[in-house]
């Protein structure tokens, strides 16, 4: 499964090719502009349209993690930055023994996934959200996502898929960060839940377990 959103970016590309198809329109229909004369306005108005679009990319992708931008995050919604790796553990109420557990977050201003590894298996997430508490202070990164334990695993559990739900809490004042909560799936025969706790190791994606 994966996540059913709205394409921002071909949605704001459409908007743009229709928005100067009408303004062309308006152009000729009006007689603001001759035919012949059309290209030159257009090309006009294409300088208008390009530092916004450029301008955009660079916010959804590189300037809204920045500094400056992270010191207007309350006031403009800014999600924290929770890009890169996080290593830590995974405990199961069932009282095995603890296990390593990894997550990588894949963020930009519109978009998250988070895939997480462990030693049995690995999953993606399906639909990603950070909320926040009523003062917009404190952060928990929630996520719904579907795993798969290793093909390798020498049971009758080998390979199967599942769903769970996690969330993790977000405590930027600790040095380094930390990523702590809890988690419950709908694995079969047995539902499996625990916590989990992470700290961040670096901005590096792996996309592997070690």
């Amino acid at each position: 499964m994966k996540a059913y959103k709205l394409n921002i970016k071909t949605v704001v590309v459409i908007v743009g090719i229709l928005s100067l198809c009408i303004y062309s329109f308006v152009l000729v229909i009006f007689k603001i502009a001759k035919t012949e004369e059309l290209g030159e306005t257009l090309l006009h108005y294409g300088y208008i349209i390009a530092p916004i679009s450029i301008l955009w990319v660079s916010l959804d992708h590189y300037l809204w993690h920045t500094r400056l931008f992270q010191l207007l995050r309350k006031s403009l919604n800014i999600p924290p930055d929770i890009r890169g790796r996080w290593e830590g553990k995974l405990e199961n109420a069932d009282g095995s023994p603890a296990q390593k557990f990894v997550i990588e977050v894949n963020q930009t201003l519109t978009t998250l996934k988070v895939h997480s590894f462990s030693t049995i298996g690995h999953s993606i997430s399906i639909l990603c959200e950070i909320a926040s508490d009523t003062h917009e202070e404190n952060f928990t990164l929630c996520y719904l996502w579907e795993g798969q334990t290793h093909t390798d695993i020498k049971d009758m559990h080998q390979g199967i898929r599942f769903q769970g739900y996690t969330m993790l809490n977000l405590l930027e004042q600790e040095s380094p960060r930390t990523l702590k909560g809890s988690y419950f799936t709908n694995f079969k025969p047995n539902q499996t839940k625990g916590g989990i706790e992470l700290t961040w190791v670096s901005k590096e994606l792996k996309k592997k377990f070690e």
